[in-house]
């Protein structure tokens, strides 16, 4: 079935970059009041997104011993960014809920592996709106731009402990590495839409589009709803504004 599936896609007409980015994201709700929507790395970044799997036995491993800066430079070129200390809190507690996760739902000391695995192993560790690894595998470069403070927030492999309650954050200038630190990216969903997607909107054959269509579909309806009346606020064409919120 997956080589099938594989095979098909492979033949349709590729999509940009950007918009085939969001295969990775997710839609998640304002983690503040009156914000906006946000998109949200499903996984932790990948050494093969990073363009350092050389080996394809690592290409799923998380990318670690990058800088805050390293990690931020990655993300602004594709249009994303690094999230901030309340949007990290927010959406590694599934929306404000408190968590606590398992040993077995997660990558962590006490599995005593003492290295990182593939993203997306865990599925008790995942949250409800599909994000894995928010507490083990690596910790996550974070920003708290109210103190202009560094972080590497979220268990590890090398993590004993890991909940919302603790929220397992430590303070680290944005210049250092380390072995069990990498990150994942966020992005405001009207700004990356009107930006990033919207300028490729009437380059897309039918094909392209049902691709497309097939990406958004794994959001929440209400979620794409939410987005799409967002998205005419900022005057994006109507066919634009329908496709996102359509079923």
């Amino acid at each position: 079935m997956l080589g099938i599936g594989a095979c098909t896609r492979s033949e349709a007409p590729v999509l940009p970059d950007p918009i085939l980015r969001l295969e990775s994201m997710l839609l998640a709700p304002p983690a503040i009041l009156l914000g906006d929507w946000l998109l949200v790395g499903r996984y932790e970044v990948t050494r093969e997104e990073f363009g350092l799997a050389a080996d394809p036995r690592g290409a799923n491993l998380p990318v670690v011993m990058i800088s805050f800066e390293d990690a931020a430079i990655w993300s602004e070129e594709r249009g994303v960014r690094l999230p901030t200390m309340e949007e990290w809190q927010y959406l590694a507690s599934d929306s404000g809920t408190l968590t606590t996760m398992s040993a077995n739902s997660r990558n962590g000391l006490p599995l005593d592996l003492g290295h990182p695995l593939p993203v997306g192993v865990f599925e008790r560790g995942r949250t409800s709106l599909g994000a894995y690894d928010f507490y083990g595998n690596v910790r996550e470069w974070v920003h708290d731009p109210s103190i202009d403070r560094f972080y590497a927030c979220g268990g590890s492999y090398a993590s004993r402990d890991a909940s919302s309650f603790e929220w397992e954050q430590l303070q680290v200038e944005p210049s250092e590495r380390a072995a069990d630190i990498g990150f994942r990216y966020v992005a405001d969903a009207t700004t990356y839409f009107r930006d990033e997607v919207l300028p490729y909107w009437d380059q897309l054959g039918p094909e392209q589009r049902e691709q497309l269509k097939l990406i958004l579909s794994d959001w929440r309806g209400p979620s794409r709803v939410a987005l799409a009346v967002r998205l005419e606020v900022i005057g994006a064409p109507q066919d634009f504004c329908d496709f996102v919120s359509s079923e």
